[in-house]
């Protein structure tokens, strides 16, 4: 008998609805969730990856160390053994952005348990940059809901959001459509899949995109007689490469709309994604009516970062543990859910040389030696975790596929922690911790702004790649990236 189980797309942090059918306990076939109210079924390329991370050939099944297999029993113990067998400040911990909520959680507690503060999220470097300024507290700011963009009547969207999510089209043409003088501005310094659904195109410099929105705050604050702001606009329209004109116009227009979303769409292009995060939120704080939003290229990006962050204050962040590693600071590394030599092959001669590594992950690792332990991770399709999504918004996902051999880092991290998964218990804790919200950081606006006028514009930089999903080390085992990559 065939049924129909569905879930949702974490490939980005947008969270679509993805369905499959399956039979006999089996996935045969991926579907499509008509009345999810996120996507009405649509799904991009990356969506279609769900599919095959659950039937994958070369899905990892048996625990490795080096090129021998072994049983769970014997591999648990080994990484019991080995985590403690070093001084604390030697051993560092990292958690894909696509781990869950109660991964996270877990993750704290482990690393508290051990003492070891070298603990941080791994994801797209853009992603963590604009989460930072995401923390900087702004006065009346309030994160939008999807449903939010396609009832605006004015969209101010900061890169090629369609490239990062293409189902948000539908929403865009609902507010470029909807009504009579609706407004979709977008800064891009390229022509891009985003910018022909424009009514304005604010094509500035690369990299000043950061100037950009920070003359944007300037026109509208002293508009609304809320302070002078120190920035020169005939200046810094030389800098960000459009008239100051254009720069007034578009300023107001989204001001005086009725309504209002900022869309961010972070990129190692730009120049200062925490100052473009914090200031699109001192906009949304500014103009009536306004929300902003940020999509990241991962899906839990949101949800692990409020959580390390309200655990474990005094954690490291991503660069300083590249930094660590690059200066042979570490001697053990427990990576869940993230290889970092395929992501920075600079670094992998570093990370070969550590005394000790483990590894979750779908599949093989160029890490083959009896210093690596190997452990094949369960999907987000295959437990019943929580995931929080760009708009805030947490869902929690049923299994659509039994795990084969392979388990989540919650139990791999709960056998660590020598506890049974009561999974109603732990939900419930990282509820309460995720309820906590973001702490928000004191900033000076004025500082943040002072920094902005320092930017300098980059020389042209490319269109994003539509196949990027973080670093592209999942993605490139599957099959529509090899063709479309022409790899293999």
């Amino acid at each position: 008998m065939v049924e129909k189980k569905k879930s949702i797309c974490l490939f980005c942090s947008l969270g679509c609805g993805v369905a499959f059918r399956t039979s006999g306990g089996h996935v045969t076939a991926i579907d499509y969730d008509k009345e999810n109210p996120i996507n009405f079924g649509s799904l991009c390329p990356r969506g279609h990856y769900n599919f095959e991370l659950l039937n994958h050939p070369q899905r990892l099944v048996e625990p490795q160390i080096g090129q021998r297999k072994v049983s769970w029993s014997e591999a648990l113990t080994l990484l019991g053994h080995r985590l403690k067998e070093f001084e604390p400040d030697s051993v560092g911990i990292v958690l894909s952005s696509i781990s869950s909520n109660e991964d996270a959680y877990l993750a704290t507690k482990l690393a508290k348990i051990l003492g070891i503060k070298n603990v941080c999220a791994v994801g797209d470097p853009a992603d963590l940059e604009a989460y930072q300024g995401y923390k900087w507290g702004a006065a009346g700011a309030e994160l939008a809901k999807i449903e939010d963009i396609g009832n605006s009547e004015a969209l101010l969207i900061i890169g090629d959001i369609l490239t990062r999510s293409p189902v948000l089209s539908k929403r865009l043409n609902q507010v470029k459509y909807g009504k009579r003088g609706n407004k979709i501005m977008v800064i891009d310094p390229n022509k891009s899949h985003t910018s022909w659904f424009a009514t304005t195109h604010l094509m500035n410099q690369p990299g000043t995109e950061a100037l950009l929105l920070a003359a944007m705050i300037k026109v509208i604050s002293e508009e609304k007689k809320k302070g002078k702001i120190d920035i020169n606009l005939e200046k810094a329209s030389k800098t960000i490469g459009i008239p100051t004109e254009v720069i007034l116009k578009a300023a107001k227009d989204f001001n005086s709309a009725s309504s209002g979303t900022i869309i961010f769409a972070p990129n190692t292009t730009y120049e200062r994604n925490d100052l473009i995060s914090y200031f699109i939120k001192v906009l949304a704080g500014l103009s009536p009516n306004k929300k902003f939003i940020t999509f990241y290229s991962f899906g839990n990006t949101l949800g692990l970062n409020i959580i390390l962050d309200g655990m474990l204050e005094d954690h490291i962040s991503y660069p300083e543990m590249l930094r660590r590693i690059e200066k042979g600071q570490l001697k053990a590394l427990l990576m869940l859910g993230e290889d970092l030599s395929a992501s920075y092959p600079e670094l992998e001669r570093r990370i070969k040389n550590l005394k000790f590594i483990a590894i979750s992950n779908y599949f093989e690792t160029g890490l083959v030696d009896e210093a690596v332990l190997v452990l094949p991770l369960a999907s987000h399709l295959e437990g019943s975790l929580s995931y929080t999504l760009a708009d805030g918004s947490v869902v929690k996902l049923g299994p659509v596929a039994p795990k084969v051999g392979a388990r989540s880092n919650l139990e791999i991290i709960a056998a660590l922690l020598n506890m049974e998964v009561e999974l109603e218990k732990i939900s419930q804790e990282t509820k309460e911790a995720l309820d906590k919200g973001t702490p928000q950081e004191k900033v000076n606006i004025k500082e943040k702004l002072a920094e902005a006028k320092e930017i300098v514009a980059k020389e042209q930089v490319p269109l994003l790649n539509i196949t990027h999903f973080g670093n592209n080390s999942l993605v490139r085992n599957f099959y529509w990236f090899k063709v479309n990559n022409r790899i293999g």
